[in-house]
């Protein structure tokens, strides 16, 4: 529970930072997209806003804990006021909002701090295991809509809890094409398998065997790419969860795929594709529960 009294200090409201530096890795300090410019830290004014929320909070460690970027700022959150919140007999205000986007505990803590830090808050609480934040008020100092804002400005989703929620549209892209490439690789296998019985050209064979590489290109390298991130995120800060050993996995289903079909034999690309299909599905029926 992170609680902040009604007199509480405001968070600055300093402007945001230039993003220049010496030397740059490529990737936004905030939400990982890539940068034009090796000379810049943050991708857009909104993701430099939202780390100068983050620090004039207090909670520079969030960069170096999070085991995932954070996602990219959106439009501040508007239309709260118009729900009517639980009263309090003290007069404060309580209302429950589901918060989307939150991916670890780093999360969920800098989006409880912020809230908890909004002057106005007497006290929020963000649960990671339901997503949900439970956030009460002085309506004489701040509105919902104002509080909410905190949290989308660095990145966050509140909504109501009987809304339905956001799809991450990069995770049913991803989930999209490697439908897509396993479906077409299982064809091309199961008419390699055929062929064995019914005397396939090698030519042939050998095509199919090309073809599925093709296709579980993009599969392992692109489509795979979150459990890569969140095996690379966890190694850093030395934390070993299921992403680990799932990346390993498919990393060497591939290169034993690249090398049977250099030698043409068969490399069982269709269980990889099946693989990522399967638990990026997972991953989106997660998300929505």
């Amino acid at each position: 529970m992170t609680a902040a009294g009604a007199g509480a200090p405001a968070l600055p409201a300093a402007a945001p930072p230039t993003g220049d530096v010496q030397e740059g890795t490529g990737a936004c300090r905030h939400c990982g997209a890539a940068l034009e410019s090796m000379r810049r830290r943050y991708c857009c004014e909104g993701c430099a806003m939202a780390a100068a929320i983050i620090e004039g909070a207090g909670l520079d460690r969030y960069y170096e804990e999070r085991e995932a970027a954070a996602p990219r700022p959106g439009a501040p959150a508007r239309g709260f006021n118009a729900v009517e919140p639980e009263r309090l007999p003290g007069g404060d205000c309580r209302m429950r909002l589901q918060m989307d986007g939150l991916s670890c505990a780093s999360c969920v803590w800098v989006c409880e701090s912020v809230l908890g830090a909004t002057p106005g808050v007497v006290s929020a609480s963000v649960s990671y295991g339901t997503g949900r934040a439970e956030i009460r008020w002085d309506p004489a100092q701040t509105d919902l809509d104002r509080i909410c804002g905190r949290v989308s400005a660095i990145g966050y989703r509140p909504r109501l809890v009987e809304e339905a929620p956001r799809w991450d549209r990069g995770l049913l892209v991803r989930l999209g094409v490697a439908a897509f490439a396993a479906a077409n690789m299982m064809m091309m296998a199961v008419s390699v398998y055929l062929g064995w019985w019914s005397g396939m050209d090698p030519r042939y064979a050998s095509l199919f065997g090309w073809g599925q590489l093709l296709l579980a290109t993009p599969v392992a390298l692109w489509c795979a790419g979150p459990f890569y991130q969140g095996a690379w995120q966890g190694l850093r800060h030395g934390i070993l969860h299921m992403d680990l050993p799932v990346s390993l996995g498919i990393g060497v289903m591939y290169a034993h795929g690249v090398w049977a079909t250099i030698r043409r034999e068969e490399g069982w690309l269709d269980s990889l594709g099946m693989l990522v299909a399967f638990l990026l599905a997972g991953r989106v029926l997660e998300q929505r529960g």
